[in-house]
């Protein structure tokens, strides 16, 4: 299995070739499906063999070795990628578990979520221990580091401490930081967030900004200060 954050092996590589050669099976063959070619926006009927986790090869080809290949007649059947969601708050009329369980049934493979409930009930170790769990289950859970609440907090500091805060953005289920919710602070000199967004680009992670109606000038001062993005539009300008 292929772990979050971690590369194939060259030696998985080379089987991977292999299987293409025809001196490896693949795991399983989906027969005749038409699959939807996200480049092009165009149905496409072909043989789609996987091997494991990889999809190895996709044409009108069949494998030369099918030893123990699973074999899946998708005939008349559409094949579509996984959706991702790329921002889940997993605690509002349910919990990270009953969530994935649900979205899961409908075609959602990947969820990135919101860590502010992680980090605000249970300690380090108890929430890594957590967000490993999941990494056990078909649908991958990926999450963000808060480097803020969005509301004013009593013990503010104490929770979002630079300790923590650098051990959760090095966690490999940790894809980026965010989402920045206390921005004027950062515009009026916090150097402490500054910090922690300048060691999150230092790992190659992205920060996610929550600006509601941010104007060009304050957007392109947090660009400059390392934000990469902002969901929070208020139009389309």
């Amino acid at each position: 299995m292929l772990e979050q954050g971690q590369f194939w092996r060259n030696k998985d590589l080379r089987k991977h070739v292999a299987i293409i050669d025809g001196k490896v099976a693949p795991t399983i063959v989906l027969k005749n499906g038409t699959y939807l070619n996200v480049f092009t926006d165009e149905w496409v009927t072909a043989n789609i063999w996987i091997y494991h986790e990889r999809i190895v090869y996709v044409g009108d080809e069949m494998p030369k070795l099918l030893d123990d290949t699973e074999i899946v007649n998708c005939t008349g059947q559409y094949l579509v990628p996984g959706y991702i969601e790329p921002h889940a708050h997993p605690y509002q009329l349910f919990n990270p578990e009953s969530l994935v369980q649900h979205v899961g049934k409908f075609g959602t493979t990947t969820l990135i979520n919101d860590n502010l409930r992680l980090l605000t009930l249970y300690d380090k170790k108890k929430a890594f221990s957590i967000i490993e769990n999941f990494q056990k289950i078909p649908v991958s859970m990926l999450w963000w580091a808060r480097f803020d609440s969005q509301s004013m907090l009593r013990n503010e500091e104490e929770i979002f401490n630079t300790n923590d805060i650098l051990s959760w953005l090095s966690h490999p289920a940790i894809v980026q930081g965010g989402e920045l919710t206390s921005w004027p602070r950062l515009i009026d000199g916090d150097d402490r967030l500054l910090y922690w967004i300048q060691e999150a680009k230092r790992i190659h992670k992205r920060v996610e900004g929550h600006f509601p109606g941010a104007s060009e000038k304050t957007l392109t001062k947090l660009q400059l200060l390392g934000v990469n993005g902002d969901h929070e539009s208020m139009n389309g300008e």
